[in-house]
């Protein structure tokens, strides 16, 4: 006799309702299952679970599972009125790619029945797998008024981020929607949410069409919406897929069409946008969810999160997974430890777009006596009308240098503080979109000891420029220019200054006959003079 295997895993309500996935939205009640009697005849294997406790009215049932099994088929039957009633085959959905399938029964009474029980055959040489199992009431779907409607959508057409390209409903050939779709946003659109399908994965394009087909199927005949729940989907590769239609299908995707509401996230659909991410991302539910997000997947999720940000006007701020609405793993474990980084990389993606105005290098140097040269060279101009560059530190940003006359190469000396500085090139067009195209960081260091630069420029015809850094104690600076005699021709700044930092100072020249010259620095501490020093000064008329 050849042997077999027979194993069917039930996931009880506890389990259930902190792993529910795909399904989480389509069920108002979780049941809960007793555990599976098996009966083997020759390879054909037929498991009755019974469940429980079904207090609350409905309309129907749905479940969701797993089996490698090529033969699949179900029933169920329901305990009303003291009795067992007829069986009612399930209708089946299979992934394409993968073991998961959803099954549902829909009626059109809504009943009361105090218990059920579930039929399947499976080849009795594979396992099954029932994540969650629920009741739902088609009563309680009910959706807003279309005189809620609201058409916000984007009214310029000069953006950073390019649209993502778009794989319509026409091209996996969806469904017409059942009903008349309304308006997601009203009066805003609030949320973008990431969703996982738990299964019915897909690589390819040709998977990808084939499973969005798949799930509108029982969206709309297992669980009787009118059309598939997210407004988007997404391969593990990155192709971006139609879910719901827009509400004027005419509208270009890359102008922002308006998005109709979804059944995504149960009780918070208003104003969200969902994306769902083909396959099975939580590696508690075992070997079925070890997916892991590709790289062209994240860079095409960043660049729709943005995308949609810029649009529609949802912060990034408010991006949120399934989980964040309810009680669901999903879009699983391994998803939604990234979706902090995402917010980031989207913030990102704003400022600097994969629209660009133009692109440019940036260079930043500083030597041993704290000045910094910042460089920069712009390689292609897209609509340059000025630039900008701004010294950053920390959240405080400062303008050294506007331009209005395009894209112009250039280089500005700079005189911080110690410490890290960033160098932001910024590029503004004729509409004010202002975009960031280069930066350089840099850190100045602390000097050894006390110091006095070098004037610039010199030789001077008017202002030049003095720094000095005191190292070792704190003291009243005094600044003087003298002619090569000794006479005192000019006296500078007269200050306090704390020790440890870089200081710049300027004198004016322009009364100065030609001649070489000096400027001495002094610092007078609590105890004298704490440090003094000499440079010389050339000006010229």
């Amino acid at each position: 006799m050849r042997p077999f295997l027979v194993s069917i895993v039930v996931l009880f309500a506890l389990v259930a309702s902190a792993q529910a996935q795909l399904l989480h939205d389509m069920i108002h009640a979780e049941i809960e299952l007793n555990p599976p009697e098996v009966a083997v005849a020759g390879k054909i294997a037929t498991t009755r679970i019974v469940g429980q406790e079904l207090s609350a009215p409905f309309t129907g049932i749905a479940m969701q599972g797993f089996t490698a099994s090529d033969s699949l088929s179900g029933a169920v039957r329901f305990f009303e009125n003291n009795t067992w009633g007829p069986w009612h085959p399930l209708y089946i959905v299979r992934s394409g790619t993968d073991e998961a399938f959803l099954a549902a029964y829909r009626g059109d009474m809504v009943r009361t029945a105090s218990s059920l029980e579930l039929q399947f055959q499976i080849d009795s040489a594979h396992e099954l797998q029932i994540l969650i199992a629920g009741t739902f009431d088609q009563r309680l779907d009910g959706q807003d008024t279309p005189s809620q409607q609201s058409q916000k959508t984007g009214q310029s057409n000069d953006f950073l981020i390019t649209a993502p390209h778009l794989r319509r409903r026409a091209e996996w050939g969806a469904q017409p929607f059942r009903g008349t779709p309304i308006a997601l946003n009203r009066p805003s659109y609030n949320y973008m949410t990431l969703h996982h399908t738990a299964g019915f994965s897909a690589r390819t394009l040709v998977e990808g069409l084939d499973q969005v087909r798949r799930i509108q199927d029982f969206h709309q005949n297992g669980r009787g919406w009118s059309d598939i729940g997210y407004q988007f989907l997404m391969d593990q590769e990155g192709r971006l897929y139609q879910g719901r239609p827009f509400l004027n299908e005419a509208v270009p995707f890359d102008q922002g069409p308006p998005l109709a509401h979804g059944a995504h996230a149960g009780g918070a659909n208003t104003g969200n946008i969902g994306i769902s991410l083909m396959g099975c991302y939580h590696p508690p539910e075992g070997s079925n969810c070890l997916d892991q997000m590709t790289e062209p997947a994240v860079d095409s999720l960043i660049a729709t999160f943005g995308f949609l940000s810029e649009r529609y006007g949802v912060s990034p701020k408010n991006m949120r997974g399934h989980r964040d609405f309810g009680s669901t793993a999903c879009p699983g474990d391994n998803n939604y430890r990234m979706l902090p980084g995402f917010i980031l990389r989207v913030e990102g993606l704003l400022v600097t777009g994969n629209n660009l105005l133009g692109r440019a290098a940036m260079d930043a140097r500083v030597d041993n006596e704290g000045i910094v040269t910042v460089k920069w060279v712009f390689t292609a101009d897209f609509g340059i009308a000025e630039f900008i560059v701004r010294r950053r530190v920390g959240d405080d940003s400062t303008v050294r240098i506007t331009s209005g006359a395009g894209a112009v190469d250039g280089r500005v000396i700079d005189t911080p503080g110690v410490g890290r500085h960033v160098y932001e090139l910024w590029a503004r067009n004729e509409s004010g979109i202002e975009q960031r195209l280069a930066l350089a960081g840099i850190d100045v260091e602390a000097a050894v000891g006390d110091f006095l630069t070098q004037s610039f420029p010199n030789p001077t015809s008017g202002q030049t420029t003095i720094r000095y850094f005191l190292a070792r104690e704190s003291g009243i600076t005094f600044i003087e220019v003298f002619d090569v005699t000794g006479k005192r021709m000019l006296t500078g700044e007269k200050q306090y200054r704390e020790a440890g930092e870089w200081y710049v100072t300027h004198l004016n020249t322009s009364d100065l006959p030609s001649g070489v010259y000096f400027y001495r620095i002094l610092v007078d501490g609590f105890g004298g003079t704490v440090f003094e020093a000499t440079q010389s000064l050339i000006v010229i008329r």
